[in-house]
């Protein structure tokens, strides 16, 4: 049992736990005590230890000792999955029977079956909070101990001495977010019209000593979330929902609880891809600083890593109508913007300027109608748009061919007007009256007043030829 147990410790310094041995050159006595000290500790992260086995004896001139199982953990080797790796005999002195006590692997699992046993039978280990990076367990009674971190089994046995040290060797997981362009390529930034749906994509890289994650997104006003769209996989193998993950909506975006029975069949540096989309809605933010969207990874007990965050922007342009000639502003004039080929809809706002129409929102319209000679157009993507003159002001002719409205650079685009009259910005659409005709009076009227006078002088002709010929008759 000696020799098994050696080896056992020495695979324990590849595995992902720590099984820390005390053991005194000499019989144990009451007043034999031990420590266990982990270094690279993380602050305010909690660490548990659990005595497994009591050290009985130790023959220091043999190097050989006697261990008999704790109360709390006779179940876990009779019963429970701990039997398919140590097995008891009639006094209750363990014996490492597993394929191969050298295999990390297997003392991994060992492990985690051993700490899961601990949480459903409510074993009470002893604890401690990292306030820097060393903890310490001191005045130990001697024997076999299994420690424990929030985040994650430790693993790394280099002594079996009564004052043993270890070293926490769990990493911090990685995550990562990005936004789709219109180019189909992901980014940390794109530009979308209100009513457009915004593709997002989470990456997680899976690190040693994974337990629970908890990724906890949060949206700007302006973003909707879509809960339906959600999806988890590894590669091209999908997670099953309320199994493998639980997803609560929130009021501005969602949390996702990934479960260690999910998190920890990975190894270090799986990548867990989260997809998602949202609605730029109503209450996007225009220009500026956009519509964010970031996202946390939560481990541990208290542990967050940095937010990641996207932005989706939403553009604007002032539309003035002019007198080609004066520059001055023109009042009635009515406009029709397209995305190619489809007519956006618009909704009037308090302001008398138009938001691009959310999907079925009441009094949406295609017209656009220019009061006062200017108006605001908001809710928009970066790109270019077709706008047509559907109605001229009255005394204008209507313009015969459509302008192009360039938003592909996220300019602001914000008129100046001074005194009514057109200064520069915006987007500014000329309009030219009728055709002149002559007015009365001048050579206009005289000209009017000879060709009737003509009229008249072959009409007294006509008639008077016509009474000659009746009277010869």
């Amino acid at each position: 049992m000696k020799k098994t147990f050696k080896k056992l410790f020495a695979a324990l310094l590849a595995a992902a736990l720590v099984l820390a041995m005390a053991v005194p050159a000499f019989a144990v006595t009451n007043a034999t005590k031990g420590s266990i000290t982990i270094s690279n500790t993380v602050k305010d992260e909690t660490y548990t230890i659990y005595r497994m086995f009591k050290l009985d004896s130790y023959n220091a001139e043999s190097n050989t000792y006697s261990y008999t199982v704790e109360s709390d953990w006779e179940g876990f080797f009779k019963t429970g999955a701990g039997g398919n790796y140590i097995t008891l005999d009639g006094q209750n002195h363990p014996t490492w029977t597993a394929a191969d006590e050298n295999d990390s692997t297997t003392v991994a699992a060992f492990a985690k079956a051993a700490l899961a046993w601990a949480a459903d039978k409510k074993i009470s280990g002893t604890k401690e909070t990292a306030t820097g990076d060393t903890v310490t367990f001191s005045d130990l009674d001697l024997g076999y101990y299994l420690v424990d971190s929030s985040l994650g089994a430790l693993c790394g046995l280099n002594t079996t001495n009564p004052n043993a040290t270890i070293k926490e060797k769990n990493e911090k997981p990685e995550i990562k977010k990005e936004v789709q362009t219109s180019a189909g390529d992901w980014s940390r930034e794109n530009n979308a019209k209100i009513g457009d749906t915004v593709e997002y994509k989470v990456e997680i890289k899976v690190a040693d000593g994974a337990q629970k994650y908890t990724v906890t997104d949060t949206m700007s006003k302006g973003l909707t979330f879509n809960s339906t769209s959600l999806k988890v996989a590894v590669g091209s193998t999908f997670a099953t929902a309320d199994t493998d993950y639980t997803l609560t909506p929130t009021e501005n975006g969602f949390t996702l609880e990934l479960p260690e029975s999910y998190v920890s069949t990975f190894t270090k540096g799986t990548v867990i891809l989260v997809t998602y989309n949202a609605t730029l809605n109503k209450d996007a933010v225009i220009d500026g600083d956009g519509n964010t969207n970031k996202v946390t990874l939560s481990y541990g007990n208290h542990q967050n890593t940095v937010p990641s965050e996207v932005t989706t922007k939403s553009y604007q342009f002032d539309l003035v109508k002019v007198d080609g000639t004066t520059n001055k502003l023109l009042d009635g004039a009515e406009f029709e913007l397209a995305d190619g080929e489809t007519k956006l809809s618009f909704v009037k706002d308090t302001a008398g300027n138009y938001r691009v129409a959310m999907t079925g929102e009441d009094g949406a319209t295609t017209t656009i109608t220019v009061k006062g000679g200017k108006v605001n157009i908001y809710g928009l993507a970066g790109k270019t748009y077709t706008l047509t003159e559907t109605k001229a002001p009255d005394g204008y002719n209507k313009l015969v061919t459509s302008e192009t409205v360039n938003l592909a650079d996220g300019s602001k685009t914000h008129a100046t007007i001074v005194d009514s009259v057109y200064k520069d910005g915006g987007v500014v659409v000329e309009n030219h009256a009728g055709t002149v005709l002559p007015s009365t009076g001048g050579m206009g009227t005289t000209l009017f007043y000879v060709i009737g006078g003509g009229l008249m002088v072959a009409a007294v002709v006509l008639l008077v030829t016509k009474k000659r010929m009746e009277h010869k008759n």
